[in-house]
């Protein structure tokens, strides 16, 4: 049915002509019981009082009242008898409307809705037209233009001219128009004739002889027609009404400007402005205008603010300080000068705010007097203020019992202040004249080093900002140590550097722990020949960081999750019991902080250890380098776990050796010429063999003898020889009583550690 319908309906969809399309109801019987609609268009939704959506493929008992359904009975005699009909139907709103129909379809009424007028009585129109304060006019607008057909009296009261002027004037509405405005005044009339409704528009109508007046007109659509429409209109005289809004509008253009000026000193300044008003001398103050600066620094809505402040001006001003504000309040109002006072003020939340107070009285007259007053928030003042000071405390503090230099340069007279610390609450204080310019003379810093100190400071002048050096320095006269000085450029309002702020600290000792660590580390990087593992630790973080093995069986004893569990696995690996508590007292992990931070640097312990598999077990000797990592300032260890088996198997043949016929035993180490002596009487730890020599060979040896024998028994003469040499022996006379041939004999007792056997007997 949509598709049939279509051709009644799409003319009227997009046009200004108020249509519906009606399908008619019945019970069967030729009784009408309900009206659908089929379509509507937007005008004449507008003239039902409803939106087109509402109306669209409803019934109109579902929409509207079921007895207003009566008036609708010409649509069903023009659906179902196919003859026209005009009505008259009132709407919800108890607006009048015609209402136009045929049939397009049986059962079906299509309908053409217009305003209804009503004709008003010719003597009330004529009593209105005569008496209105302007004129009454019809109009015409066609494509020539607008034309004026008839016109009340009090156009020409407003024009100067008569009636029989006026009509030889207006065949042309347009000539009574100011010229600039008929623009206006024809695209209003347009409008309204186009989409039927009232407008209004001002212009300037010409008059005779006068200046142009000011007028408004009210015009509404009479009728249309192709190309033209007539319009019924009032023009009323609105030049004092001009006149009174143009300096209405100037008024409150200054009153706006003026409240604009208030609110910006109020809420746009950068302080919490208030205003006071006391009647009479001693009477309270009562708050006339609070700026928004006072809510922001009480963090107060402003209406608390205002209630609050009527009953206490003082309400939260510290109570520490009520009594000294009143006092000063009182003393500058008595002398007539401004109050300026420093008191605390306490926020909603409890934080105490600094606030600088400026006040001025202003007197009225009769005892009343104005005040004005401006909180500004100097907090961040204060606290900065007690800031540098605690810094200047604090930084003294720190150098107080510190070793470091400071150092204040001065570009501009190229003088350097330095301030030396020894450490002990004492310190030096120094003025270097032509610092910069005789640097490469200081003999305080090291020479390789001046220049490099020279050219820092010439970075700094030329780039202001930071920077820190390494050098060498003998500030005491004890000898040359290294120092790290850092240094910062201060800017004066120019921009230029006006001076140069520095530090400098003995970093010796630091230096070489970094070194040691540097050392250690470098040393794990390959697995030496009869290293079973090496495993570096991060002892402060619990974590393993690096660990290198000879098998694959070891590797896995090293696997674990953290520093003290991977020691617990080599821990595990060692098949002696009591050998396995001593490693847990002396090998773990906080056995090992605790001796690190006891001032021990190396922990070592022998104790057996299972290779895996088919290797069986060996002695080992795990010992353990502690450091600090100079970059993360972590506790360290670096493990080295060494097969000491060959080691531990030559000593039961060298005790032996000390058992039979030998006046003496050694194993001497080549490399660091400590020696180990076996026997009975032998001393428990390494001693050097240079001392051993002396003390024996030296004192048994007769004098004559002696220089030779301790020639001989020198390490670098035995190493020479042994070189071409398997066995190096020397034979002398010994004792001091009854001289006796002694044979002396050195061997390899493992020429790949280094270590040498020697032996003494009777020749």
């Amino acid at each position: 049915m949509a598709k049939r319908l279509d051709k009644f309906t799409k003319p009227f969809r997009d046009s200004r002509i108020p249509f519906l399309l009606a399908e008619i109801i019945t019970d069967g019987e030729g009784e009408m019981v309900d009206v659908a609609c089929r379509f509507i268009n937007s005008p004449a939704a507008a003239l039902l009082g409803l939106p087109a959506e509402d109306l669209h493929q409803r019934r109109f008992t579902h929409v509207f009242p079921a007895g207003a359904l009566a008036a609708l009975e010409p649509l069903r005699d023009v659906a179902f008898s196919g003859s026209a009909a005009s009505f008259l139907y009132t709407t919800s709103l108890n607006r009048k409307i015609g209402v136009t129909c045929y049939q397009p379809q049986y059962g079906m009424a299509a309908c053409i809705l217009e305003p209804a007028r009503e004709e008003a009585s010719q003597e009330h129109t004529r009593f209105l037209a005569e008496n209105l304060p302007g004129t009454v006019l019809s109009l015409e607008l066609s494509r020539t233009g607008s034309r004026c057909l008839s016109f009340t009296q009090g156009l020409c009261v407003l024009t100067g001219w008569n009636r029989r002027e006026l009509l030889d004037r207006c065949a042309d509405f347009n000539v009574l128009v100011e010229p600039e405005d008929r623009p206006g005044l024809l695209q209003a009339l347009m409008d309204a004739a186009r989409e039927g409704r009232q407008t209004t528009h001002s212009f300037r109508l010409l008059r005779r002889e006068q200046a142009p007046l000011w007028v408004e007109l009210r015009a509404e659509v009479l009728s249309r027609r192709e190309g033209g429409a007539s319009f019924y209109a009032v023009l009323l005289d609105a030049q004092t009404t001009r006149q009174n809004q143009a300096r209405l509008e100037a008024v409150q253009d200054r009153l706006e400007h003026v409240q604009w000026e208030q609110d910006f000193l109020f809420d746009g300044l950068p302080a919490a402005l208030c205003l006071f008003r006391r009647d009479t001398p001693e009477g309270p103050l009562r708050p006339l205008r609070l700026g928004q600066g006072l809510a922001q620094l009480l963090e107060y809505p402003l209406p608390e603010l205002n209630r609050r402040l009527a009953g206490n001006p003082l309400w939260r001003v510290h109570p520490r300080d009520r009594e000294a504000l009143s006092a000063a309040a009182e003393a500058a109002r008595a002398e007539g000068r401004t109050l300026r006072h420093v008191c605390r003020l306490r926020a909603r939340g409890g934080d105490i705010r600094w606030a600088a107070l400026d006040a001025a009285w202003s007197d009225l007259g009769g005892g009343a007097s104005l005040v004005y007053a401006a909180c500004f928030d100097i907090t961040r003042e204060r606290e900065a203020s007690e800031e540098v000071q605690f810094r200047a405390q604090l930084c003294e503090l720190m150098l107080d019992q510190s070793r470091m230099m400071s150092f204040d340069y001065d570009p501009i007279e190229d003088v350097a202040r330095s301030k030396r610390h020894d450490g002990s609450s004492r310190s030096v204080q120094h003025v270097t004249e032509q610092y910069l310019t005789a640097m490469d003379r200081d003999r305080a810093i090291h020479p390789e080093d001046r220049d490099r100190r020279a050219a820092m400071i010439r970075r700094l002048l030329a780039r202001p900002g930071t920077e820190t050096l390494e050098y060498r320095a003998d500030y005491d006269g004890q000898g040359w140590r290294w120092c790290r000085i850092s240094w910062i450029s201060l800017m004066d309002s120019m921009g230029g550097v006006c001076r140069l702020l520095g530090k400098a600290e003995d970093v010796t000792l630091r230096k070489i722990c970094a070194l040691r660590f540097q050392s250690l580390a470098a040393r794990q990087k390959k697995l030496p020949a009869g290293v079973l593992a090496v495993i570096r630790l991060d002892l402060s973080a619990d974590r393993i960081t690096d660990a290198r093995a000879a098998s694959r069986y070891l590797s896995g004893v090293l696997f674990g999750n953290t520093a003290d569990a991977c020691l617990r696995h080599l821990r595990d690996n060692v098949p002696d019991e009591a050998q396995r508590r001593a490693f847990d007292e002396k090998l773990r992990r906080q056995p090992l902080l605790e001796a690190f931070q006891g001032g021990a640097f190396h922990v070592e312990a022998e104790h057996r250890f299972s290779l895996g598999g088919n290797s069986g077990v060996v002695w080992a000797r795990t010992s353990v380098e502690l450091a600090e990592d100079p970059e993360t300032l972590s506790f360290t260890a670096f493990c080295t776990i060494a097969n000491i088996d060959a080691q531990r198997q030559q000593e039961p043949l060298l005790a032996a050796l000390a058992r039979r016929d030998y006046d003496f035993v050694l194993s001497v180490n080549a490399s660091t010429g400590l020696c180990r002596v076996y026997g009975r009487d032998a001393p428990p730890d390494t001693v050097p063999y240079r001392t051993v020599a002396a003390q024996y060979l030296g004192s048994q040896a007769p004098s004559r003898k002696r220089s030779a024998f301790r020639q001989a028994a020198r390490l670098n003469t035995v190493l020479e020889r042994l070189e071409t040499a398997e066995v190096y022996e020397y034979t002398g006379s010994l004792g001091t009583d009854a001289p006796r041939e002694k044979r002396m004999r050195w061997s390899w007792l493992d020429r790949e550690a280094g270590l040498l056997l020697v032996t003494l007997e009777d020749a």
